[in-house]
């Protein structure tokens, strides 16, 4: 999979298959039902994860619904500098931290 990093210097990708796990999705469940569900609902995550890349998340907006939305930045091995400047770039173009979703 690493292959990719010899063409482009990231990857992007979505965080979640949604935007939202509810509240007590899996609670009283046990961790192997858990982690079962979070890999179905975070799939993009997982082989990144798995295989020890440096990855992040950045805030990329807003749903329909208001709630928000990431996208998951990753670089190649020892490149976490290429995702700290990426994600300050993302971040000036589109400005999150005074932004809310709203509460019910």
């Amino acid at each position: 999979m690493n292959a990719i990093f010899d063409d482009f210097d990231v990857l992007v990708t979505p965080v979640m298959c949604d935007t939202a796990v509810p509240v007590r999705r899996w609670e009283g469940r046990g961790a192997l039902w858990t982690a079962i569900g979070m890999g179905r609902f975070y799939p993009f995550c997982v082989p990144w994860n798995h295989l020890g890349n440096p990855a992040m998340a950045v805030p990329f907006g807003f749903a329909a619904d208001g709630m928000p939305l990431s996208i998951q930045v990753i670089a190649r091995h020892g490149n976490e500098a290429t995702l700290l400047s990426l994600a300050a770039q993302i971040e000036a173009e589109r400005p999150w931290a005074d932004k809310t979703p709203p509460l019910s």
